[in-house]
């Protein structure tokens, strides 16, 4: 007999009422915070692609780095007197069209070697996984060396010194 008002409760009205104020609430915290002012720099941008998987501040540079979750990374300029009404704009730096199909999974600046690592996988035909590296004058890639992968052996693909 108890489990049959148990179940009743569930399909009431006051259990509907309950699971609204528990799952609503948070939400609107949530949309409250996010719209806040806030006494610190915010800064908004637009994407020109999917997803960003991964963004990096590059202190010396002034720009945010993002990778791209279908491959490739992209930055934006932060301008010196940058205001809250301004949209920053996003610019792709790296594409390699033998990477097509592989997403940037993370990024690591290397300043001391001026260069920029990025992991890339192949997430859903599992060609291979990789790390690449890339000058950060002239986004050129410095190599490419596979990780793993259908292959007997993981090897260098592109060495360029």
């Amino acid at each position: 007999m108890k489990e049959k008002g148990m179940a009743l409760w569930f399909c009431s009205a006051r259990f509907l009422v309950f699971l609204f104020i528990v799952s609503a609430l948070p939400i609107a915290y949530i949309l409250f915070q996010e719209r806040a002012k806030t006494d610190h720099h915010v800064f908004h941008y637009h994407i020109s692609g999917f997803f960003r998987e991964c963004a990096k501040w590059d202190d010396q540079g002034r720009i945010f780095l993002v990778s791209f979750l279908e491959g490739g990374v992209g930055e934006i300029h932060v301008l010196q007197n940058y205001t809250r009404d301004v949209v920053l704009q996003e610019v792709t730096v790296i594409k390699d069209s033998d990477l097509t199909g592989n997403a940037s999974n993370g990024i690591a600046l290397d300043r001391p070697r001026n260069r920029l690592l990025v992991a890339v996988a192949d997430v859903l035909g599992n060609r291979y996984s990789g790390l690449a590296a890339y000058d950060l004058s002239t986004w050129k890639r410095l190599f490419l060396t596979k990780l793993s992968g259908p292959g007997k052996y993981s090897k260098p693909i592109y060495v360029l010194l």
